[in-house]
């Protein structure tokens, strides 16, 4: 008996509403799988790369549906299969989605190497200044480094300020460094900006070959002229490093020619996370 286009769309209809249900019904059956806290490692990146590419899978069949629905000799069967096959890409397509969205809100990405991410951040956009004036820059970074509880803009000024300065101030076709190291405190500091025993500490350092004559404050801490221009810089600088319960110290040896500046900051203790952004 020869079937109708109604026969056909009840078939199809059944069989499209059953695979979606299947497909729908087992990826729910992940999700709960991935909910459960135990399972939660199994939620990675590159579980996500491959419903990405699945999703692009989906991509080229539904392209490929539209480059053949002409070539049907039923031309309102090839429509029906071409409005058929998409309708169904875009159900599965949907679910897709929600379960990467899903997936990310519950795979929180820890926190780390923040402090040399920012400073390679802002040495990329000085790099420019550093060859126009001939600096050899060298650096010793501590390989895991601690997070600090400064929040990253803050550090992002703190850190393009002083470099700012530096490069303002260092001789050319000299060197410059910068160096990172964690550290618990032995003793108490003085003054109110500083500083408990026993607490955990990160100290950014940066030196370069160059000098200005500074003013004593005291307790081996040295800043600049108030007189100088560049003065204000370390100034707002220096009340930010107050603010997030750190210190900044200059020392500058004029026999030798030399600036150092010393950033001390405490550690974060707890652990930070951040997810990723959800479409």
């Amino acid at each position: 008996m020869e079937r109708t286009l109604f026969d056909i769309e009840n078939d199809r209809r059944s069989f499209t509403s059953a695979s979606v249900k299947e497909g729908i019904a087992s990826l729910k059956s992940k999700l709960d799988f991935l909910s459960n806290e135990q399972n939660g490692l199994l939620i990675t990146p590159l579980f996500i790369e491959l419903i990405e590419r699945i999703k692009n899978t989906l991509g080229s069949i539904r392209n490929y549906t539209q480059l053949s629905r002409d070539k049907f000799s039923d031309k309102d069967f090839g429509e029906y299969f071409y409005r058929a096959v998409t309708e169904d890409i875009e159900k599965i397509d949907m679910v897709l989605n929600g379960l990467v969205n899903y997936m990310k809100l519950n795979s929180p990405i820890r926190k780390t190497d923040t402090v040399h991410r920012l400073i390679e951040e802002e040495l990329r956009k000085h790099q420019s200044k550093l060859e126009g004036k001939g600096i050899r820059l060298f650096k010793k970074f501590e390989k895991g480094l601690p997070e600090t509880i400064v929040p990253d803009e803050q550090l992002r000024y703190i850190f393009s300020s002083v470099l700012e300065y530096a490069l303002a101030n260092v001789s050319p076709n000299l060197s410059m460094g910068l160096y990172t190291r964690s550290f618990t405190l032995e003793k108490e500091g003085e003054g109110p900006d500083l500083i408990k025993k026993d607490s955990r500490y990160i100290e950014i350092s940066l030196g370069f070959m160059g000098y200005r004559k500074p003013t004593d404050q005291g307790a081996g801490r040295t800043t600049l002229q108030k007189g100088e221009p560049l003065y204000l810089i370390l100034r707002f600088v220096k009340e930010v490093v107050q603010r997030n319960r750190g210190r900044m110290t200059i020392e500058a040896d004029e026999k030798k020619s030399k600036t150092f500046i010393s950033l001390r900051f405490p550690v974060e203790r707890r652990t930070v996370v951040y997810y990723q952004s959800v479409n």
